[in-house]
């Protein structure tokens, strides 16, 4: 479901830019009047609900996490991992 991975992506680039909008609000001196507190607040809003909308997804079943394994990484079975002791 490629929708899922666009509304994913589209919820990190909003988080990410209200992160630079509390930056230059803060640069500017604007934090008297809450400019900063707003624009951090909404930047945790939306991580929040890419986190959540990720665990949905995996619940639901549009995404699935990939099954990575140390042994495929190296490429050496576990057998031969655990008995060093053989020739």
């Amino acid at each position: 479901m490629w929708w899922v991975k666009v509304l994913a992506l589209l919820l990190l680039a909003a988080a990410v830019f209200a992160l630079f909008r509390g930056l230059t609000s803060m640069v500017k001196g604007e934090s008297a009047d809450g400019r900063t507190v707003r624009a951090l607040a909404w930047r945790v809003g939306l991580s929040v609900a890419v986190f959540l909308f990720l665990i949905l997804s995996m619940y639901m079943g549009w995404i699935t996490p990939h099954d990575v394994r140390f042994t495929e990484l190296h490429g050496v079975p576990m057998e031969q991992e655990q008995s060093p002791s053989q020739p």
